[in-house]
């Protein structure tokens, strides 16, 4: 019977030592782990942030572009090389492409000044002025353009497109798209032509009384 009493003291006396060594126990674990994180994160460098160089959108910056990228991509191409009608024009199809369509005219009319006068050159030239708001000068360089070469597509395809959006003559534009199914029949845009007249013709019965 006296050894029970004795058993349970030397229990209780475990249990009182082991509560404070377990603490210092645990503290020395996470004061290790912790020195443990900050060696390694001290030794290893930062990263670095990686900058992708693409071509920017002419209207906006993106994210993520350096300012190099940004400054060569808004240069324009180096033109001293070229004659003075090729310079302007090379210029007038960069801007064109920025949709710059103001500094595109004054490179496309210099471009024609300086003797780079065909239709391409007044096509452009045409698209430039419908997208600042003046179609009436754009369908005059469509019909120069016609002028110069009957056979160039573009000037009268545009020239559709022109009065059935822009100056909202439907009769007009179905009559020029017709004119061009009929003079390019074998053109990839035939098919686009023969849609515009449909849609014309489905947009004339809804608003008829």
């Amino acid at each position: 019977m006296a050894s029970r009493p004795r058993k349970a003291k030397q229990s209780s006396l475990w249990s009182e030592l082991s509560t404070p060594m377990l603490i210092l126990v645990a503290f020395a674990l996470g004061a290790g782990g912790t020195w443990l994180i900050m060696r390694t994160s001290s030794s290893s460098p930062p990263e670095k942030p990686v900058f992708k160089r693409f071509a920017p959108s002419p209207n906006a910056a993106s994210p993520g572009i350096s300012q190099l990228a940004l400054a060569e991509a808004a240069e324009p191409p180096d033109v001293s090389q070229l004659t003075p009608a090729d310079a302007a024009r090379t210029l007038a199809n960069w801007n064109y492409d920025r949709k710059n369509w103001p500094h595109a005219i004054e490179h496309y009319q210099e471009a024609i000044a300086r003797g780079a006068d065909n239709p391409d050159v007044r096509t452009d030239l045409g698209n430039c002025f419908r997208f600042v708001g003046q179609p009436q000068n754009a369908l005059e360089q469509y019909e120069i353009a016609q002028k110069e070469n009957p056979q160039h597509e573009n000037s009268l395809f545009n020239q559709a497109g022109l009065f059935a959006e822009v100056l909202h003559d439907k009769a007009r534009a179905q009559s020029i798209a017709r004119e061009f199914i009929a003079r390019f029949p074998q053109s990839s845009r035939a098919e686009s032509a023969r849609k515009l007249i449909l849609e014309l013709q489905e947009e004339g019965k809804s608003s008829a009384p």
